[in-house]
């Protein structure tokens, strides 16, 4: 792309940039159910597929719905894939030779398995969505990073690992992660299950970038105060019902904490839609024993704080629960 076209891309995607609250007048009824009710055994005419998922639909953000339900309702997550690759990359890291040869055999290998048999990795779901959004003319870019899970340690998050997109819907930019809005992968088992995730679906850019870090500090929606590398490693751990329930997590903005007995500390968010205060629980937990704790809760409107007076020493994780539902996890070393 030549200077002066990056120079606009960046100035419109800092100038336009939302969240689905923009779209709450729109009933994605009938672009879910048309997503939903269609069936097809195979990607090999990709112009059909969307035109029959869009051609009922009369705005861009519908038809972009129901190509993300249709993606995200139809395409398994191969967890074998994504492992080997993993693996792969890990190997060959200081090969640049090894390592390009890898990934040139490797989107070979996705996209057969991607257009036979319905079966990918981020880089596939990515790279489908953008497609199917140009066939019905929206924009839509791959955007490349560090994914984090509550399962990864800071040498997983030191090479693009996950991939995700942007797509621009009346002339606003926004982020959306369909490969982890669509079901839960159990390794051990050989399985995957369909589970869709809603909160990854146009969402807030703070609280995405928790778990999204880009290459490209542009794409973070957060331009000029995208945190860097090792803030976003600080950063506490946040679980998809967060991207559900939250529409920002103020405080703490670091995973780690080190406080006195008795300190009372703050937990502050933003919520996107309304909770059972009574269902809201702290459970602490460490190498020989868990309990449970009802924080001090208030709200205002839709921001949320937690207070808890911390009154034995030791070194804690403490879980953020709504009923069943983690949201957050952090780490608490209580010193006299």
């Amino acid at each position: 792309m030549h200077k002066f076209g990056v120079l606009l891309f960046l100035i419109v995607i800092y100038k336009g940039f939302s969240q689905e609250s923009d779209f709450k007048h729109i009933n994605f009824s009938r672009a879910d159910n048309i997503a939903k009710t269609y069936k097809s055994k195979n990607l090999n005419d990709l112009n059909k597929i969307t035109s029959a998922l869009t051609n009922r639909l009369d705005t861009d953000v519908e038809k972009f719905r129901a190509i993300y339900i249709w993606i995200t309702h139809n395409i398994a997550n191969d967890f074998r894939l994504y492992s080997k690759n993993n693996r792969k990359r890990k190997r060959f890291k200081n090969d640049s030779i090894k390592l390009e040869k890898w990934n040139s055999r490797f989107k070979n290998i996705l996209f057969k398995k991607l257009l036979k048999r319905k079966r990918t990795i981020c880089t596939g779901y990515a790279y489908l969505l953008k497609e199917m959004c140009a066939i019905t003319g929206i924009k839509s870019i791959m955007v490349n990073g560090s994914g984090r899970t509550s399962t990864m340690d800071e040498e997983d998050l030191a090479y693009a690992n996950h991939t995700w997109n942007l797509v621009k819907l009346n002339n606003k930019w926004y982020l959306c992660d369909p490969t982890w809005s669509t079901g839960i992968s159990y390794p051990e088992e050989g399985k995957f299950i369909f589970n869709y995730d809603n909160g990854y679906f146009l969402t807030e850019p703070k609280i995405f970038f928790f778990n999204h870090f880009p290459l490209s500090k542009e794409h973070s929606l957060l331009a000029p105060n995208t945190p860097n590398f090792n803030e976003f490693v600080e950063m506490p751990v946040l679980y998809a019902k967060a991207y559900t329930i939250l529409s920002d997590h103020i405080n703490p903005k670091k995973m780690y904490h080190e406080v006195h007995k008795n300190q009372e500390f703050t937990f502050e968010y933003l919520l996107k839609k309304s909770i059972n205060l009574r269902k809201v629980k702290f459970i602490f937990t460490n190498s020989v024993s868990e309990r449970t704790v009802k924080p001090l809760v208030s709200l205002d409107k839709n921001s949320l704080t937690l207070k808890h007076t911390f009154k034995k020493r030791g070194f804690y994780d403490l879980h953020f629960y709504i009923g069943d539902d983690i949201i957050a996890t952090y780490t608490f070393k209580v010193v006299k």
